[in-house]
């Protein structure tokens, strides 16, 4: 899609002054302190892992065996109790709200719903 310079232009700086927000940054700090942590960054991708797995698995039709199913309730539970992660997964939804509110503004400051009018293209 080409769009005029100017439009890049506000579209990169607004990228930028996001990603200079103050929760933007806690939940980048957040991130990098958990991959900076081995131990708790594993759990963390054998978590993800271990859902998407699941997750495809039961979307495939198989009926997931009750081994496999305590499985994943143990490893969520690990993740649950780990600082780390629930730090980076509160921070996540700080962002998540945040941008929310975003929306919300730059929707009524376009008078229209940005987010349909990106869905539809």
């Amino acid at each position: 899609m080409n769009l005029p310079d100017d439009i890049k232009q506000a579209a990169q700086a607004m990228g930028q002054a996001l990603h200079e927000h103050e929760t933007v940054q806690n939940f980048l700090d957040a991130q990098a302190r958990l991959q900076a942590t081995p131990e708790a960054n594993n759990l963390d991708l054998r978590y993800q892992t271990m859902y998407q797995d699941l997750l495809e698995r039961q979307r495939a039709g198989e009926t997931l065996p009750p081994a496999d199913i305590e499985a994943f309730r143990a490893l969520r539970d690990k993740t649950q109790i780990n600082r780390l992660i629930t730090e980076r997964d509160a921070a996540l939804q700080t962002v998540k709200n945040y941008f929310i509110i975003v929306d919300a503004n730059f929707s009524e400051a376009l008078g229209f719903d940005y987010p349909s009018l990106a869905v539809k293209n």
